[in-house]
């Protein structure tokens, strides 16, 4: 027996009872367990013993049963007796209240004499078949007799507890008049409102157990709520009291937690004790500006807060608190201030300083009292509450100014729709917000380190199990006040970040009216260059900032509207631009009408074209590296830090917030505070439409890979005027000595002598040498490659001329398309092919020369292309393209003026075959490709070509022939006509 009942184990007996108490109780069950238990120990023994020793065990188990069930019932009937014993002692105490509990005592007298008869017939009957079913019974009985003592307690003391509250209330209030007179005999205030307070919460206990009477409950709620008024009104003082000691003594604050934390009322301490801290920042606050209106608003709200204070104080001063809690040593209480909370208020010293100077000392004063509150949070409320205490405070110090704040905001650069603020009042602008928004993001980021949960290490093993019970719980409020926190400090700025476009409109149209009259300015070629090559990038860094700006303010939020009012400015900069460059190039023909050619122009206007270079670079890369910022931003946009509860994946605290997180969520709650729908971006994935937008001009989502968008399509369009109007203007000054000299020439009398010189084909016009006009014209062609030589040896000039050069033959056509006009074929004068066609020449040589023309010219260009130097390729080229333009241009003059001239006798035809060759021998020593163009030398032998010849070619043109085959048919005729020669 003894062995088996030493191998009793206390979680069988735990089992046991749960059973016995359980409502599905029955005694097989009760058997079935106690047996299952009992066998499971000696299961071991058991496989190796006989038959008959396994019995004589089950034997041993069920007496050992039997007797554990004996210990049980007398258990039950010895608790019985002690239950009896102390009712019998409670109820004479209860004679006052029999009145109100009536019928619930008579309803329990009756189960009580009810289990009582049937105890009494189980043991009369000697019911030794069912022990359990009584040991149940007794438990249940056990349990109703512990309620009923609760109710009756309660009862008994109901009366005389409410009587001692008002009496202890007004011995508090004697104690502390007494005080004053030196009367410290008896008990404090202190000690009898700390009375007054567990009276209290033991009424409040016994209304929770006198619920079960519904008779006078209305009456009892009604007396707690008077109670509880006038013990809170009484706590308020102290509370306060305990407030200001807390540098020093924060036994006095423990006191008072206690307190309200056994009213229920630890949320009222807790607002009480947030509202106490931020005296000093405040101060610190009020005092930027000296006597503003802001200032001295905030001076008399802090003035009737100090004196509803000092009242309180007086009654809270004659209170004697103990400091039986007290830190053991200097390390667990912070620091003392200097100057009280409420006193520093009048102390504060007006500042004059700029508010962006003084916005940082705030912050670093914020952070002091949040680092100093951290420490003694944990010391007052414990390690688990400490964070969202620190959070609350830190919430605390901004609600009061978060209006004085924007309001100074303002002062420094006005919103758009501000009324009674204009522009001109700014001081600082946009620089000046975004400064005071990175200083905030940086205080917000080192704010969060002061709000972060302590390490669980760092809390003793109770705290540590409540974190671990309530720790989801917790982090969600925590975050809720971060979030809060964070939300309420950055709300001064949420104007500039939803209307950020706007505000930096006017500024940078500021900039680009003042950049733009410089530019305007610029009427002499000879300056040209060195004023356009400073204004021609002046925008770019302008750009920058405001992109900048943008990616602190808006992380990538409401794009579109700031890449509009950057394109808009770097847009309105190119126009201007193109302008200048458009009266420099009037300007610079006007000045060329001298006989000389100057070469320094030629430089002047390269340096222009290579300026119109500098803006296109500078546009690419800058348009590149908004691309690749704004690709980081889409990214960002997809952080989940600091989400509200139920929208984030998790609850979990991060260790760290860094500057880019936070902007990032202030970003969003900013410019996109509801939720945004999810879409597809392309690729397959969806993202909300606001990060899809970003994706699409960042070039990530899957429609915008291939052809990225551009990001400011109306500077791209006036940067290609931009480059057409430098294009025009080199052009001009290195066409104007040709058209000059080429102006007249129709009318010239030489044309109409008639003459013979002996012969009548082309090649003996070379006996007459061509005339001065077309000298001249060609020694410019000549002199014009050492003017463009030193320009193209500069690598660097070079690489950004090139940037402008793609389309540079557009500025040829206009002398072709009079050209077409003149031959008679107006109505083709703007087709685009057929001027392209007549301008190269080269698919024109086949109708036009004969086989050993073609093939020498073609021999002429493969040799001039096998002396290419490679090492100056990019140079010489550059040099060609221009030859090649100015080129095309004096071909088509020369011919358009051939085809104006009213009547060309046999000798003038020869001169002008003369003049013909000797250009066509100009631009064969030039060495450019596609020139002379064939057209020339067809001309020319059409000027001397024999009467018969000329007609069977005429006629054996196609009439239905179109394009440059029809402006050569008609130019033919019209060679004819002035020859005149009958077709």
């Amino acid at each position: 027996m003894s062995s088996v009942s030493n191998t009793t184990d206390p979680l069988q007996d735990e089992r046991l009872s749960s059973l016995l108490a359980s409502p599905d109780f029955s005694v097989a069950a009760y058997l079935n367990m106690a047996l299952d238990l009992s066998s499971a120990a000696s299961d071991n023994d058991a496989a190796h013993s006989t038959s008959d020793e396994q019995h004589r065990h089950l034997e041993q188990q069920m007496a050992n049963l039997a007797l554990q069930l004996q210990m049980r019932t007398q258990s039950c009937h010895d608790e019985i007796g002690r239950i009896g014993a102390e009712l019998q002692a409670v109820l004479p105490r209860c004679c006052s209240d029999v009145s109100r509990v009536a019928a619930g005592l008579e309803g329990m007298e009756m189960d009580l004499a009810g289990l009582i008869l049937d105890e009494t017939n189980a043991e009369e009957g000697e019911e030794k078949d069912d022990p359990l079913m009584t040991l149940h019974t007794l438990l249940n009985l056990k349990t109703h007799l512990s309620a009923a003592r609760t109710i009756l307690s309660a009862a008994s003391s109901w009366d005389e507890t409410i009587r001692s509250i008002p009496a202890l209330l007004a011995a508090s209030n004697n104690n502390s008049l007494g005080s004053d007179q030196g009367d410290s005999a008896g008990p404090s205030a202190s000690q009898h409102l700390i009375s007054a307070v567990a009276a209290l919460s033991t009424l409040e206990a016994g209304e929770r157990a006198l619920r079960v009477m519904t008779s006078g409950r209305e009456e009892r709620e009604q007396v707690l709520a008077t109670l509880r008024s006038r013990t809170e009104a009484m706590l308020k003082p102290q509370l306060l009291h305990a407030l200001k000691k807390t540098e020093t003594r924060t036994g006095l604050l423990k006191q008072c937690i206690d307190m309200y934390g056994s009213l229920g009322k630890m949320e009222v301490l807790k607002e009480e004790y947030v509202k106490a801290r931020p005296g000093e920042v405040l101060a610190v606050w009020f005092s930027f500006g000296g006597t503003s209106g802001a200032t001295a608003k905030g001076d008399d709200v802090a003035e009737s807060s100090k004196e509803k204070d000092d009242q309180e104080d007086e009654a809270a001063e004659d209170f004697d608190f103990t400091e039986d809690d007290a830190p053991p040593d200097d390390s667990a209480v912070p620091e003392s201030s200097n100057v009280s909370q409420h006193s520093s208020t009048h102390a504060a010293v007006p500042t004059k300083q700029p508010f962006t100077d003084f916005l940082p000392d705030f912050y670093e004063a914020v952070l002091e009292l949040l680092a100093k509150e951290r420490n003694q949070a944990r010391l007052v409320f414990g390690a688990e509450m400490a964070p969202s205490i620190v959070a609350r405070v830190l919430i605390e110090c901004f609600k009061p100014i978060v209006s004085s704040f924007g309001r100074r905001l303002e002062n420094l650069c006005p919103l758009p729709n501000s009324l009674g603020v204009t522009p001109s009042s700014s001081t600082g602008g946009m620089e000046a917000i975004a400064g005071a928004y990175e200083s905030t993001i940086q205080f917000l980021s080192l704010a969060y380190d002061q709000m972060e949960a302590w390490d669980a290490a760092s809390s003793d093993r109770a705290t540590a199990q409540s974190n671990k019970d309530n720790g989801s719980n917790h982090q969600v409020t925590l975050i809720e006040n971060i979030r809060t926190a964070f939300l309420l400090i950055a709300s001064p700025f949420v104007p500039y970040q939803q209307s950020l476009a706007e505000v930096e409109r006017h500024p940078l149209g500021e900039a680009a009216s003042i950049v733009a009259k410089d530019v305007r300015s610029v009427n002499h070629l000879e300056d040209a260059s060195e004023r356009l090559g400073d204004l021609a990038p002046f925008m770019f860094p302008l750009a920058e900032v405001v992109i900048d700006r943008f990616e602190l303010l808006n992380s990538g939020y409401n794009a579109s509207s700031t890449l509009s009012a950057i394109d808009s400015l770097l847009s309105n900069h190119a126009s201007e631009l193109a302008i200048a460059m458009e009266s420099l190039s009037g300007n610079a023909t006007s000045s060329s009408s001298g006989p000389e050619f100057d070469e320094q122009h030629v430089h002047c206007a390269l340096e222009i074209l290579r300026i119109a270079g500098v803006f296109k670079r500078n546009l690419k890369s800058f348009e590149q590296s908004v691309r690749d910022r704004l690709k980081i931003m889409a990214n960002l946009m997809l952080d989940t830090v600091l989400e509200p509860s139920g929208m984030s994946s998790n609850n979990d605290i991060p260790d760290s917030l860094t500057p880019i997180q936070i902007r990032a969520m202030l970003a969003k709650e900013a410019c996109s505070p509801l939720p945004s729908p999810y879409i597809d971006d392309g690729t397959g994935v969806k993202y909300p439409s606001s990060v899809v937008q970003l994706r699409r001009l960042a070039g990530l989502s899957g429609d915008s890979k291939n052809s990225l968008p551009l990001l400011f399509p109306k500077a791209m369009d006036s940067t290609s005027r931009l480059a057409r109007s430098s294009q025009s203007f080199v052009f001009e000054v290195c066409y104007a000595i040709p058209e000059r000299h080429l102006r007249g020439i129709s009318a010239l009398p030489v044309w109409k002598q008639e003459g013979s010189s002996g012969g009548g084909t082309g090649d003996d016009s070379y006996g007459i040498l061509p005339q001065s006009f077309i000298t001249q014209v060609g020694e410019h062609m000549l002199a014009l490659v050492q003017a463009l030589e030193p320009f193209a040896s500069d690598k660097e000039a070079l690489g950004l001329a090139n940037e402008v050069m793609a389309g540079v033959t557009a500025v040829a056509v206009q002398p072709w398309k009079e050209f077409v006009a003149a031959a008679g074929c107006s109505s083709t004068g703007d087709d685009s092919e057929t001027l392209e066609a007549l301008m190269v020449g080269k698919t024109l040589s086949r109708y036009l020369l004969d086989e050993e023309d073609i093939t020498e010219d073609a021999a002429q260009e493969n040799e001039a292309e096998d002396e290419e130097d490679l090492d100056s390729a990019a140079s010489t080229a550059f040099c060609n393209q221009w030859l090649d333009v100015v080129g095309m241009a004096v071909t088509g003059r020369l011919l358009e003026r051939t085809m104006r001239i009213p009547r060309l006798g046999r000798k003038g035809a020869e001169h002008l075959a003369a003049d013909l060759n000797y250009i066509r021998n100009v631009f064969t020593a030039l060495g450019i490709s596609g020139h002379p163009n064939p057209l020339l030398q067809y001309a020319a032998q059409l000027a001397t070509l024999d009467e018969d010849s000329m007609r069977e070619r005429i006629r054996g043109r196609d009439a239905s022939s179109s394009g440059a085959l029809e402006v050569i048919r008609k130019a033919e005729l019209r060679l004819a006509y002035v020859r005149n020669i009958s077709v």
